[in-house]
């Protein structure tokens, strides 16, 4: 068996928060940025290892429709960043490896399920589309994007953030980092 050694994953947000005739969008995060992940047995390669509640964004959008979309950002498109390598077998993991899920409450995120991060020039979007503007659609229905908040309304404007990396064999054992871009903005 060829380990890996570990796929360091570190997180971080990137947050557009506008302000336009006192309207604004803005993240509340309540979690660490860094998650260590180990693939050392033949079990984790196979079945992956899955991080529930990786981390927590919270919405606040005052005033104005917003969108919700994901993406990584990486030196090379499509491959996570290499940190170290210990052998020259192999190939270095695409960033697809990983899958997020964004869930809450009223079950209003656009894409059910887990799904593999894409680079951050063709993101996921979670809320809205990369049309502007969009329809407006009220909460609890899906894609919920109305002006609300995660205090007074948790359900439609607090999403955690689930997270699936599943290897396979055929990997360059190393260490690797990946970058994650969360981004909030007004859908104007």
């Amino acid at each position: 068996m060829r380990k890996i050694g570990f796929l360091y994953l570190l997180l971080f947000f990137t947050i557009t928060i506008p302000s336009i005739k006192g309207q604004s969008v803005s993240f509340s995060l309540k979690t660490s940025p860094a998650i260590n992940l180990d693939f050392n047995t033949v079990q984790k390669y196979v079945s992956g290892i899955t991080v529930m509640n990786v981390c927590e964004l919270n919405i606040d959008a005052v005033g104005t429709q917003w969108d919700l979309y994901v993406g990584a950002t990486t030196t090379i498109p499509g491959q996570w960043d290499v940190n170290a390598v210990y052998s020259a077998v192999g190939s270095v993991p695409p960033i697809n490896i990983l899958q997020l899920q964004f869930r809450n409450a009223s079950s209003t995120s656009i894409v059910p399920g887990f799904f593999p991060i894409q680079d951050i020039l063709t993101p996921t979007y979670i809320i809205g589309t990369p049309a502007a503007p969009d329809p407006a659609i009220n909460c609890p229905a899906i894609g919920t994007n109305q002006a609300g908040d995660y205090v007074s309304n948790p359900s439609c404007y607090k999403f955690n953030v689930d997270m699936k990396v599943i290897p396979g064999f055929g990997l360059q054992p190393g260490s690797y980092s990946l970058r994650v871009d969360y981004i909030l903005v007004q859908d104007l």
